[in-house]
This record gives structure tokens, sequence and C-alpha cells, in this order.
């Protein structure tokens, strides 16, 4: 609980929920928050375990070209406005460097209404003062799902996931990769 809510305060949310990796924190959130009825739109070089957590969650998943906003908005333009919607992209992608637009990726969420989730695996302790890319943009109270892995420029191992307390209560009771993985 301690690190928890150290995590949170490091990220500037309400609350946090720590997983056993950084892997099974990007599955567990996509498929306990996604179903078949539900749209998820994704940059097309996001991380293995958001691409998997995509697939596991049965919904229509729509991948956009690299960072490309106005990609973005053309896709969730052919979304029923009242769909359960979520764009998910890493904060820092691994292979090349590359910073999402956050900013603009934010803007995109609120006019489409949907959820925002951040991968930070590789930005925090890179930017953001080490918080990453929510932090990075000043936005880590407006990004509803920052999620990061502690294996990396942290040094340990788990991985987490950064949100307001209603989502991570939902987390705590429908995330499978959380209920039923043994706990670090």
């Amino acid at each position: 609980k301690e690190l928890e809510i150290a995590i949170a305060n490091f990220k500037g949310t309400e609350q946090s929920l720590v997983f056993n990796t950084g892997y099974m924190a990007n599955v567990g959130t996509i498929t306990a928050l996604m179903n078949k009825h539900s749209v998820i739109i994704s940059d097309e070089l996001n991380h293995a375990s958001i691409i998997d957590g995509c697939r596991l969650s049965k919904a229509t998943v729509k991948a956009y070209s690299h960072c490309d906003v106005e990609e973005l908005k053309f896709l969730l333009k052919q979304v029923d406005r009242n769909a359960r919607k979520l764009i998910v992209t890493d904060g820092v992608f691994s292979m090349d460097g590359d910073i999402a637009p956050l900013d603009k990726l934010y803007e995109v969420s609120r006019e489409y209404n949907a959820l925002l989730m951040v991968d930070d695996a590789h930005a925090t302790g890179t930017i953001g003062n080490g918080h990453g890319t929510a932090a990075y943009y000043g936005l880590e109270k407006e990004v509803d799902i920052q999620l990061g892995t502690l294996s990396k420029s942290l040094g340990s191992v788990g991985g987490y996931v950064a949100a307001n307390s209603t989502i991570i209560d939902y987390l705590v009771n429908m995330s499978r990769s959380f209920i039923f993985s043994t706990a670090l």
C-alpha cells in the first residue's frame, strides 16, 4: 500500500495499483476496461503488451499511423459517439525514442469522449523531470490512465497503473491479471 501511495504521488494521481509486471498491468487494465462492444484506437508502434491487451479485450481495435493525430481523429469520427472508447499510446516509444503528442491526444480524447491511456515504461525517469509523459506536458491530472513498469529506470520489479480512485477500484475488482496472480 505504501508503494501504491508513493506511485500515485509520483504520477500526480489519486491512486495507483501495483501489478506483478508492466506487461500484466497493460493486459489487465485494457481487458478490464474494454470489451467486445468497445473501440480501442492504438498507435501502430505501441508495445507488445498493449497490443496483446487490445487483442484479449475482444474490442474493435483500430491502429493509427505512428503519432498521426489527424488519422486518429479520422478513425474516431467513424465510431459511435456513445461507444466506450480508449485511445492508448506509449509515452516514449522504445525503438526510436519518439515522444507521443500527448497534449494533442488529450484534446482529441475529450473531443470524442474517449479514455486516454499512456504507457510510461520508457518515459518514467527520462522526461517530465522523471515523472513521465503526462508531467512532460503538464497533464498529470487530465490523463485518465498512466501506466508503467518498475523494472526500467526505477530499477525494481513490477508494474503499476495510476489513475483516479474509480478506475483503480474497478481494476481491483475486475482486472484478471491482478486478481488471479500472486502479489509482489
